[in-house]
């Protein structure tokens, strides 16, 4: 199965924020961004989860240097290397395990979940709701057509009948 992926506009209208932000959060939180083949960047879904996560820890009161610090929990098997791009980390699956109960505070994973379910039926039900207006256009346009084409075939029978009556007139 693909994972979906998002455009840098995609994730700006998800998150509701400028482009130069995640930028910001992306340079100094040291976030193992992907790009593609161009170097444009794109995101994941976990990707998104984690800009949402910052977001609503800004807004809790925490400063980019705390978050920093979550950054390892949020990608997990990734750590920023000082010489250059974002290595893998081998742990077993049970250190791995031990060091999230550990470690992460459950408020924070709290936080987390609520904001991306909320985000999700969000976007979701935007989503709905934009379909059913897109629908709803579509049969009233063709309700006209329809009408329209009704009224021409009216009008066409009625020139038809004065025709003839004026031709025996």
């Amino acid at each position: 199965m693909e994972e979906t992926i998002y455009s840098v506009s995609q994730a700006v209208k998800l998150l509701e924020t400028q482009s130069h932000v995640l930028r910001y959060w992306e340079e100094e939180l040291e976030l193992p961004i992907k790009r593609n083949e161009m170097g444009h960047r794109y995101y994941t879904r976990w990707d998104i989860q984690v800009f949402l996560s910052i977001k609503e820890l800004k807004k809790r009161g925490y400063s980019l240097k705390e978050i920093g610090e979550l950054t390892p929990f949020f990608y997990p098997n990734q750590v920023p290397d000082k010489k250059g791009p974002v290595v893998k980390k081998k742990k077993t699956e049970d250190t791995e395990h031990k060091l999230y109960k550990d470690r992460i505070p459950t408020e924070f994973m709290e936080i987390i979940s609520r904001l991306v379910t909320q985000r999700l039926k969000e976007q979701n039900s935007e989503e709905a709701r934009y379909k059913r207006l897109d629908q709803r256009i579509r049969d009233c346009q063709q309700s006209r057509r329809e009408v329209a084409a009704s009224a021409e075939k009216k009008q066409n029978r009625r020139r038809l009948l004065h025709g003839t009556e004026r031709k025996r007139r």
